[in-house]
């Protein structure tokens, strides 16, 4: 007799993952987004990891990532296996304090960020960076200013100085949990 399908996303004890690979784009951002509201009404209490190795793309597309991270109940931490460009090093650095972690070779780069997608409003995509800056500026403890010189200038930094600069909290080949409540 087969048993019947609880619909849950993983089994039971299984790492709850949300992938954010590649750029930034409209169905990438909703496939994480809906990934990330599963998991929080499967159980709200147990942490979620997104796994992040992605080469920049839309702000406006990351702020809805980072909206839907802010309105879940569930923490969720971040592990940049690769490369975190853009607004994609924003959301690293958006995951829950202390659980923001890079791999030994990944790296973090605010280069482009400052250019609007192709067909997108200028004043919409400067209004979207000024929100990002400043989820940034208090995500990692700096002055919106010297976030703002980071986007401007397209700063780039290993994960050392991902730590240094506070983006990351440490340095592992896999992603840190909090211990369940």
């Amino acid at each position: 007799m087969s048993r019947p399908s609880t619909g849950l996303l993983i089994a039971a004890g299984q790492e709850r993952r949300v992938p954010l690979r590649g750029r930034i784009s409209k169905p990438i951002a909703s496939c994480c987004i809906a990934r990330l509201l599963v998991l929080a009404t499967e159980d709200p209490q147990l942490p979620i990891v997104t796994y992040i190795d992605s080469p920049a793309g839309s702000v406006s597309e990351a702020l809805t990532v980072i909206s839907t991270m802010n309105g879940i109940h569930c923490p969720v931490v971040t592990f940049c296996y690769g490369q975190a460009i853009g607004p994609a090093a924003v959301i690293a650095a958006h995951g829950m304090k202390g659980f923001r972690i890079g791999a030994p070779n990944s790296r973090f780069s605010f280069k482009g960020i400052t250019a609007p997608a192709k067909g997108q409003d200028l004043i919409e995509f400067e209004s979207a960076l000024v929100i990002l800056g400043d989820i940034l500026a208090g995500d990692v403890k700096r002055s919106k200013q010297q976030v703002l010189k980071w986007f401007k200038e397209g700063a780039q930094f290993t994960a050392q100085e991902a730590i240094a600069n506070g983006l990351i909290d440490s340095i592992s080949n896999q992603p840190l949990f909090p211990k369940a409540a």
